[in-house]
């Protein structure tokens, strides 16, 4: 029994390891619903303002859709401060980097990522350091950035 559950430990530490590109720190994580199996997908973390994206295509990370349906990523370093949202996206060249000719399949969640310098800076409650900042709601958060579920746009 103990060999069983040992294995079980094993299968499930290694699923998240090489989920995305092997996160260390897994700053974010979520659920992916409805995403097609075998695809040439990736996960981006993309600067998002007024209702546009700009990507920072240098920190894409793959998912392994024949794992799981989650994710767990790492947070670039080199991000600025600023809102930013996590899109799955079609690698069309498979440069493992989100670009111009790539289609972005996730579908827009009330959820943003921010990273503000000081306390209030972009909405009220907002730490110093990385937050979820959920526009729903308006609540936030700086302890855990989990839940962020992406969903299928059917692209």
């Amino acid at each position: 029994m103990q060999k069983i559950l040992a294995l079980a430990v094993l299968g499930a530490s290694l699923s998240a390891c090489t989920l995305v590109g092997n996160p260390t720190t897994k700053d974010v994580s979520g659920n992916l619903i409805g995403f097609p199996s075998g695809t040439n997908l990736r996960l981006a973390v993309v600067g998002y303002s007024n209702g546009n994206y700009t990507a920072d295509g240098s920190e894409s990370q793959i998912i392994d859709r024949y794992l799981t349906n989650g994710f767990i990523l790492d947070l670039p370093k080199t991000l600025g401060y600023g809102t930013y949202r996590v899109v799955v996206f079609k690698d069309a060249n498979n440069n493992n980097r989100l670009d111009t000719g790539d289609t972005v399949v996730s579908r827009t969640n009330t959820k943003l990522l921010v990273h503000a310098q000081r306390e209030n800076q972009y909405y009220s409650g907002i730490k110093a350091g990385w937050n979820v900042y959920d526009t729903g709601n308006g609540g936030s958060s700086s302890l855990a950035l989990n839940n962020y579920d992406l969903q299928y746009n059917g692209n």
